[in-house]
């Protein structure tokens, strides 16, 4: 680890003044530098050649800007701002160490895809068209509890769904790699029997990171176990579904209904039929955007800044 005066920070962000205060009061004996686009970056990579780099990828600072700090040889330490690096893979994990915010905005994640299901099971994109529409028709609505939610991928932010719907008297099946118990979830499976866990789901709700081999995970095929009328929630990674795929089935009845937060191409390109269909919600990518995430961002970057200058472990270690 580096001794305190020979820490050297870049923050990767187009809206530097999110971090300055925090950052500058947490470490006044730092120059935190920054860099504000994706052209900026290899410049000041050159200009601090930094130790540490706290990055976050953001519509104004996509992707491919960030990259060239991965491959920096002075980096020795990236932390991502968000839990998803399927940006920044593959790293040379000999040289870089990698750390993410999983679990910061869980809490409110795991409120959103809630709030979805409600809505989905109560009929409210219906009411609000009916609204629009002036028109006075009552619907029967499906109650949460009995129901059987797939949790497919139970982390930090699936772990938090699926309290919140056992709580609301949800029957909570899981797919994870690991066979650690969770406190919410009824049964357990591994994530080769994806099949059949969906076929006992009447919502399920995705939370996979996306590589090679999750890329798709919802295709036609496993559409095709799923109940008539079951309910798909995608917060995780739009390329975790067949967009196609999925709209076929939720033009056909296969689905009930679907939120999706998340799509292939963003943003959604307004030619899609996923714009005109009654029975989805749509949101651009925002499920887990409180007014201040970019802060709490910022502290959990502080306090693995602090640990990293004592030479303490950090927290959220990912592997390349």
């Amino acid at each position: 680890m580096a001794a305190p005066g020979e820490c050297r920070v870049l923050v990767l962000h187009d809206r530097p003044e999110d971090f300055r205060a925090p950052l500058a009061a947490r470490f006044p004996d730092l120059t935190i530098h920054y860099a504000t686009s994706g052209e900026a970056v290899p410049a000041a990579l050159e200009r601090v050649r930094p130790d540490v780099v706290f990055s976050i990828k953001q519509p104004n600072f996509p992707p491919a800007g960030h990259r060239p700090a991965v491959d920096f040889p002075t980096v020795k330490w990236f932390q991502v701002g968000g839990s998803g690096y399927e940006h920044i893979q593959p790293w040379d994990s000999q040289r870089l160490t990698v750390t993410n915010c999983a679990g910061v905005l869980a809490p409110f994640q795991a409120e959103t895809v809630i709030a979805a299901i409600l809505l989905l099971n109560g009929n409210f994109p219906r009411y609000l068209d009916q609204q629009r529409r002036a028109e006075w028709r009552q619907h029967y609505f499906r109650p949460l509890a009995g129901q059987t939610l797939a949790v497919v991928g139970l982390g930090q932010i699936g772990g938090r769904v699926a309290s919140l719907a056992k709580a609301l008297g949800m029957r909570v099946l899981g797919l994870r790699r690991s066979a650690t118990p969770h406190p919410a979830a009824d049964a357990l499976y591994p994530p080769e029997s994806l099949h059949e866990v969906l076929a006992e789901a009447d919502v399920a709700s995705l939370h996979l990171r996306l590589d090679d081999t999750t890329r798709h995970t919802i295709d036609r095929a496993a559409l095709a176990v799923m109940k008539p009328g079951a309910l798909l929630i995608n917060t995780a990674r739009g390329a975790i579904i067949d967009e196609a795929a999925v709209i076929s089935a939720l033009e056909g009845g296969r689905l009930g209904g679907a939120y999706l937060d998340v799509f292939e191409t963003e943003p959604l390109p307004a030619d899609s039929p996923l714009w005109r269909l009654e029975n989805v919600i749509l949101t651009p990518h925002v499920a887990d955007s409180v007014p201040d995430w970019t802060a709490r961002f910022a502290h959990f970057f502080a306090d693995n800044l602090e640990r990293w200058r004592a030479g303490e472990p950090l927290e959220n270690l990912v592997e390349g």
